[in-house]
């Protein structure tokens, strides 16, 4: 198992953000198929108003043990994203449509994929695919419970009957592989052909997060699914039709529906069944945060609310929103556009840029990478983010790492900043031109894969000019900037000529002719 680290900063034009990462190069995995299989009965089109019911049925028993609040429940979405949250009474702005205690019976998170796994994964176990793949890896066991009704997969969590069956419930109306690759409803399960256009299409690239499945995958394949078929089935069968579920394929099925449906909230990845029904709106809408419930108000849980000045009637779509990002990170994450990113409203690509393993300083940037980023990111406009000269290195040593992203956001000298600058603009030009010669997309499909791809394309084609254009000005204007030691005379006070006239006066009558400031004597005056 490789031990994840960092080589890398990426920065996000127009919202400039820092986070770990690394570039590799992985082979392509291929799981094998296994006989032992499982039936397991996924939603059809025809199926969906069925599958809404039994889900609804489940909800109302773990009310309000497991929900403590719930206006709305699970249907047929009139606006045609196949299921959604709708409103069982009349809200107004504020209303609580939703509220769900922190609960591991009914909620998949990150550490209790650790609890489960435990003694299956080593104890320090972090695949490339982070918490992303551990939710991933929850879900697949609850697909091998949820199908052979216990045999396969892990006995963990232990739940109570009422939790057991909105789970059960819940994963047969969660999409299939087939119906998410029929429909492409996500990058991770695109044909190759549109992956490659989306690879080309944006700075944020699809394969690496394809070779981290893949990596993630072929480790678990080898150490823990092979070793035991009885317990981690390698495919699940439907109507003659073979599902995958514990190998590559699986493995990428349920790592785009976490990436699709988990939400970030209290400081780690959740993953809420009934929650993650919710379909997105731009305007008018509330993301899933953290808050309280209960008779007392003193239950920790995950709530959705009306926004401002939005009311629902019943029967009507319960819209939430799904949060500020990219047109990529839409795309990537949620498989779809909204309308803001179609817009163009907001235009944002991600640059990444390697620390050179022959700096002498690595090992302390990768620190301060790691440690002291994302409390102090974002920079904005534009930020030395590295020291490129021998000659200003020297003034990072009184530095304290906490308080480096503030000092570095001001110039620290010309040619520094000219680096920085020269630097930022070669990886735009060289984005943009790897965007250059993609034909645009013959069908007229606005949701098809190369439509989509078309559309993060003229976003981040957007994002790079202007942000090239903006350091072109600043590199033009590199002689008007104050720097460093510019700084640190005017904050002494040694910024102009030293007049002992002007320095006795403003002192007073009392000022000692032979000190100036700081109580040190003035040039050529000591008596030995």
């Amino acid at each position: 198992m490789k031990i994840r680290g960092s080589t890398s900063i990426f920065i996000l034009l127009g919202i400039i953000d820092y986070s770990l990462g690394f570039n590799t190069n992985i082979a392509k995995f291929h799981a094998k198929r296994n006989e032992f299989q499982i039936a397991l009965s996924m939603a059809k089109k025809e199926d969906l108003p069925l599958i809404s019911s039994q889900l609804n049925e489940a909800m109302k028993k773990c009310q309000p043990e497991f929900i403590k609040t719930c206006k709305v429940e699970v249907g047929v979405s009139p606006n045609g994203n196949r299921l959604g949250l709708i409103a069982t009474d009349k809200m107004k702005k504020g209303d609580v449509a939703l509220a769900i205690p922190y609960d591991d019976q009914i909620i998949l998170t990150p550490e209790l994929a650790l609890d489960v796994y435990n003694g299956v994964l080593p104890t320090k176990y972090d695949g490339w695919t982070g918490d992303n793949g551990l939710l991933a890896l929850l879900l697949l066991n609850e697909v091998a419970k949820t199908a052979t009704n216990g045999s396969a997969g892990i006995a963990k969590p232990t739940r109570k009957a009422d939790a057991a069956n909105l789970i059960s419930a819940w994963i047969k109306a969660l999409p299939s592989p087939q119906e998410m690759k029929e429909n492409n409803m996500h990058p991770f399960l695109y044909s190759e052909d549109d992956q490659e256009t989306l690879q080309a299409s944006s700075t944020k690239k699809v394969y690496r997060l394809l070779d981290d499945l893949e990596e993630d995958a072929a480790w678990l394949e080898e150490r823990v699914w092979e070793a035991d078929r009885q317990k981690f089935p390698a495919s699940a069968e439907l109507n003659g039709e073979t599902y995958p579920c514990f190998n590559l394929e699986g493995f990428t099925w349920a790592s785009a529906l976490v990436a699709s449906r988990s939400v970030f909230v209290d400081g780690s990845s959740r993953l809420i069944p009934v929650m993650d029904m919710a379909n997105h709106d731009d305007i008018g809408a509330n993301e899933v945060v953290g808050g309280t419930m209960g008779t007392f108000g003193t239950t920790k849980g995950a709530v959705v609310k009306t926004a401002n000045g939005k009311t629902y009637e019943k029967g009507s779509e319960f819209l939430a929103s799904y949060g500020p990002k990219s047109a990529a990170e839409y795309l990537l994450e949620h498989g779809f556009l909204p309308k803001a990113s179609r817009s163009m409203q907001t235009s944002v690509a991600e640059l990444t840029f390697e620390i050179d393993e022959e700096d002498r300083f690595r090992d302390d940037k990768l620190d301060i990478l790691e440690f002291e980023t994302y409390d102090n990111a974002p920079m904005e406009p534009v930020q030395s983010f590295d020291v490129l000269g021998t000659k200003d290195a020297f003034l990072l040593e009184s530095v304290f790492r906490r308080d480096i992203w503030e000092f570095m956001s001001l110039p620290v000298s010309e040619p520094n900043e000219r680096a920085v600058l020269e630097t930022i603009a070669s990886s735009c030009s060289k984005a943009l031109a790897g965007m250059e010669g993609i034909e645009a997309p013959e069908d007229e499909d606005e949701n098809s894969p190369q439509s989509l791809c078309a559309i993060v394309r003229e976003s981040e084609t957007k994002a790079l000019s202007r942000t090239l254009e903006y350091v072109e000005r600043e590199k033009e204007a590199l002689d008007l900037k104050e720097y460093y030691q510019e700084r640190r005379l005017k904050d002494l006070g040694l910024d102009s000529e030293w007049n002992p006239d002007e320095s006795g006066s403003a002192l007073g009558d009392d000022y000692d002719d032979d000190l100036s400031f700081g109580q040190t004597r003035a040039p050529g005056s000591l008596d030995w």
